[in-house]
């Protein structure tokens, strides 16, 4: 088992948490700003798991055309089994911390680019598995896309030995 040193050393993931909080406690203090927030995030772009299970209730409750404030969105997790001490004093917390929402797609665009550099540390995580399992048959059939000519032992177009003409045509 880990001690608490080896928690300290660990690194974390990329994410904001005063930006995450931001882009909730806006939508709480301004149901007018929802349809743009979820026009752009998903729930899996929250890092924080409480965050998370907000995002996915407010969603929710937009979804169905329900109210959404500081008040309802406690209701509602509470409703869910997400409710306990500290989630009232959360909310306001989350209220608090946003004096507007005139920034929140800044907000937005923040959750966003930590959730992309999270997704980029988790396939270069994947590929130095991969690469360090030493097995070729792993690294000839990576999880990712492939572009034709890539990855098909040189059979597709533009070939390096093919003249850049016949490639074209």
């Amino acid at each position: 088992m880990a001690n608490n040193t080896d928690a300290l050393l660990t690194p974390s993931m990329p994410h904001s948490p005063q930006a995450e909080q931001a882009v909730l406690g806006s939508m709480l203090i301004d149901a007018d700003c929802v349809k743009d927030v979820m026009d752009k995030l998903q729930a899996q772009d929250f890092y924080l798991r409480t965050n998370r299970e907000i995002f996915e209730t407010i969603y929710h409750m937009f979804v169905y055309s329900q109210p959404i404030d500081g008040v309802t969105v406690a209701g509602e997790l509470e409703k869910n089994g997400l409710y306990n001490d500290n989630t009232r004093s959360y909310l306001l917390q989350l209220m608090e911390v946003t004096p507007t929402s005139a920034n929140v797609m800044e907000y937005v665009r923040i959750v966003q680019d930590k959730a992309l550099m999270r997704q980029v540390a988790s396939a270069a995580a994947g590929i130095t598995a991969m690469a360090g399992s030493r097995r070729a048959a792993d690294l000839r059939h990576p999880p990712w896309p492939q572009r034709p000519g890539h990855g098909d032992g040189g059979h597709g177009a533009g070939r390096r030995d093919e003249p850049v003409g016949r490639a074209v045509r």
